[in-house]
Parts: C-alpha cells; structure tokens; sequence
C-alpha cells in the first residue's frame, strides 16, 4: 500500500516538473500583473515571487491597471494577476483562481473630516467620490448613485487626491498587511470584506496544486514580507 502511494506521488511530481519545464520552454517570461497599492508590493509580490520561484518559474511582475490586466489575462497575454475578487470575473471565462485565498480585504469609504461617512453621502450630489475601476467593481454599489465620481488608476494617486482634498470621498481597500494605515483616515466607514484570489489564465491549470502548496509554505514561513521585487512597466 505505502509503496502505491509513494509510486503515485513521484509520478505526480514528475509530471508536475514536466509541465513547468514546458512552460519555461514554450515562453521564457511568465507575466503577473499587478497594480500600485502598497499592501501589493510590500507583501503579495514578494509572496509570490517566492512561491513561485521555490517551484523553478522566475515571474516577471508588470503593473498594469486591474481591468486592462483582466483583459489582457483572459486572453493569454499575460500568466497571472497578483490577486482579485472573484466576483470580477464573470466575464473572464479564461481566468481561474487558487482556491486558496491569499488576502481578506476590507472595502472602506474614507471620507474628509468633518464629512458625514456612511453610503447615504452616494446620494449627495454636491460631493465628489474618487474611485478605481467604478464599473468593473463597485458597479451595484453606485447603481443609482448621485455622487459626483472620478476615477482613477493608481492607488497612490487615489489617496495623495484624497489627502490633498480634492475629492470629498474615495473607495479604497484594506488588508491585514496595510490595516494598520487606517489609522491615517478616522473619517472611515467599512462598507464590506471580500476575499481576494491569486489569478491564472486557464493554460497554467497543471500548475494549481503544486503552486497552491507553495503559496501555503511561503505564508507559513512568512520571511518573504517587505523583500524587493523587481517589477516593469508592459
């Protein structure tokens, strides 16, 4: 019995070693996306770059805005997107997720002092809101919103906008990595928390189980977190 199970499981890790090998030979670069938000490159590319390099593919992490990177992942383009929500992907069906999840965000209205802070302020239309990716994520949110709304592709930019007072109220996100940063913004209000899920095109399937054990291994060690990453513009 024991020596089944061992037969299996070598088979199953050679054939995993396979499929890596072939993705190396069929394209040297392996493409994530990611975009500007500090919890992203101060934890889930380290992360990842770890991951996946323990399991022999060197990523190449390109920043690019969350819905051209979903197009861009849904046809091929690129191999994989840091992290996103699932529910962002129903018009994706090339895109398939590690079933583990990699982060707990919470979607948070942050609003100027002295502003009233709760989701009645989306029927103002005196004010304004800054916002990344209005249709692709907050699209029931703002149905029949009278808020004023900018959008905005950068996180970085969203919040110096925000800090500079230039909009009344922005939608940012928040994980156990930048929680802590919170405490930047007192005028807050948490209006849900969502799951967030490290992205594939759906040609990389064979990699699931051997990256998911290695996203697991990299978390548990947990001496990832901060190391730099090289990145690129696409």
């Amino acid at each position: 019995m024991m020596k089944n199970i061992l037969l299996t499981l070598i088979i199953y890790l050679l054939l995993a070693n396979t499929f890596i090998e072939k993705v190396l030979a069929e394209d040297e670069r392996f493409i994530i996306s990611y975009v500007e938000h500090e919890s992203i490159i101060k934890y889930y590319l380290p992360l990842l770059d770890t991951a996946y390099r323990s399991i022999g593919i060197k990523p190449e992490f390109v920043l690019i805005n969350d819905k051209r990177a979903l197009k861009l992942l849904n046809t091929g383009q690129i191999d994989a997107d840091t992290a996103k929500t699932s529910e962002t992907l129903g018009d994706y069906p090339n895109i398939i997720t590690i079933p583990t999840a990699i982060s707990k965000i919470e979607v948070t209205l942050l609003c100027q002092k002295h502003l009233v802070c709760d989701l009645s302020v989306l029927q103002d239309n005196n004010k304004s809101l800054g916002v990344i990716g209005a249709k692709d994520f907050y699209a029931k949110l703002l149905e029949e919103s009278q808020i004023k709304i900018a959008e905005f592709t950068s996180f970085e930019i969203l919040l110096k906008v925000f800090q500079q007072k230039k909009v009344d109220y922005i939608f940012s996100v928040f994980d156990e990595y930048s929680k802590m940063t919170q405490i930047r913004y007192p005028n807050r209000f948490i209006i849900e928390e969502k799951i967030g899920f490290h992205l594939l095109n759906e040609k990389h399937k064979n990699l699931i189980p051997q990256l998911e054990q290695a996203i697991k291994d990299t978390i548990a060690k947990g001496d990832f977190i901060d190391q730099e990453v090289i990145v690129s513009n696409h």
